[in-house]
């Protein structure tokens, strides 16, 4: 039977977010080439989709779902054009198979492009900036000039992207910035928090006047917040759990949360590192007020943290917490990494000392 040569717009559509991502098996490339020489209104939507500086809203998103066949399926009649089902199925099946392989979740890398959709998917729908707060070519990390988004309609809060080749290559870079002179951000006074997911430096930068601080600050927090979580989730595919214990006078939990980082090392051999951060939380079943000379600890994976009455407050204990929806300055390297794996099941112990009484209790998993 006769091949067709020329596939439906809407099908090549479909497909070529996977042909930009060269996501595609050669069968598939050439059918989608063959349909954009013929075709002007799909040559101008691959354009949209390498633009540089996508505006969100204008782009389409066309990327496969798990139904989208059957869609087609039920659009097409029966007959006459099932040679064509039959070639269409048969042309794209393995790309569909190396794009839900190769998702975000999964890659080494990813683009510009991955972290906006990602990000919009929570609700933030970001636009490039015509009026970055900081000029991107001063603030070049390596080579890589950042490309900048507006967080939010009121240019409250910026984004400064920074796409590099390989993580092996934004750890290098990382690692260079050794103090705060070294960070453009910081140097330039003006309030920031940065990210990395796999290949990508992230930076949140506040645009926010001194007397207008508070009220600016209360905008943007819900913004920052979304963004820190879909960070650590969807792009690192963070884990948080909860050890949680409690005695007569008090309760206490640890909020920990990890991410494993995995790139190829100049020698070509896979490497990993586990971050993690412990947010420590108390609550004192009695009158807070009624607390003198206090000083308390937690002890967990072969490490212990003391506080003090100065880092003592109460109201927070029942938030959701994680010191990864935070940040960090870029000269901190965006935390740091340890070579081991953690089973979350092992425990930890909570100890206090305060108005002259002790107390101390295991601190074990929570269940959700």
């Amino acid at each position: 039977m006769k091949e067709p040569t020329s596939l439906p717009c809407e099908l090549i559509r479909d497909i070529l977010p996977l042909y930009v991502e060269e996501d595609v098996n050669p069968r598939t490339k050439d059918l989608v080439e063959k349909h954009l020489e013929e075709c002007g209104s799909c040559r101008d939507f691959l354009k949209e989709l390498k633009n540089e500086e996508p505006v969100l809203d204008d782009i389409p998103e066309h990327l496969p779902e798990p139904d989208t066949f059957k869609k087609w399926l039920r659009r097409f009649r029966a007959g006459a054009i099932a040679g064509l089902i039959v070639l269409i199925l048969a042309a794209v099946g393995i790309g569909v198979v190396s794009y839900k392989a190769g998702t975000v979740a999964e890659k080494e890398t990813i683009s510009t492009k991955d972290v906006v959709r990602v990000l919009k998917k929570a609700g933030l729908s970001l636009k490039a900036s015509p009026s970055p707060v900081i000029d991107p070519s001063k603030c070049v990390l390596g080579d890589v000039q950042p490309k900048v988004y507006g967080l939010d309609e009121e240019g409250l809060g910026q984004l400064y992207i920074y796409e590099f080749d390989s993580t092996l290559a934004r750890r290098s870079i990382l690692e260079s910035i050794k103090s705060m002179e070294d960070d453009p951000f910081t140097s330039s006074q003006i309030p920031s928090v940065a990210y990395a997911a796999k290949n990508m430096v992230i930076v949140a930068v506040l645009n926010i006047s001194e007397e207008n601080w508070q009220s600016d600050y209360d905008k943007i927090a819900p913004m920052t917040q979304t963004l820190g979580k879909t960070i650590f989730y969807d792009l690192n595919q963070g884990e948080k759990w909860v050890l949680y214990g409690e005695g007569k006078d008090w309760e206490a939990k640890l909020v920990v949360s990890t991410y494993e980082e995995w790139w190829t090392g100049e020698d070509g051999y896979k490497k990993f590192k586990l971050y993690m951060t412990k947010t420590p939380l108390v609550n004192y079943k009695g009158n807070p007020e009624e607390i003198k000379n206090i000083n308390y600890s937690f002890e967990y994976l072969n490490g212990k943290s003391t506080l003090t009455e100065e880092d003592y407050h109460q109201g927070n204990f029942d938030e959701e917490q994680t010191g990864f929806y935070r940040g960090s300055p870029l000269y901190w390297g965006i935390y740091s990494g340890t070579t081991h794996t953690v089973d979350k099941n092992e425990t930890g112990k909570f100890s206090v000392q305060w108005n002259g009484e002790e107390e101390s209790f295991e601190l074990t998993l929570q269940e959700p």
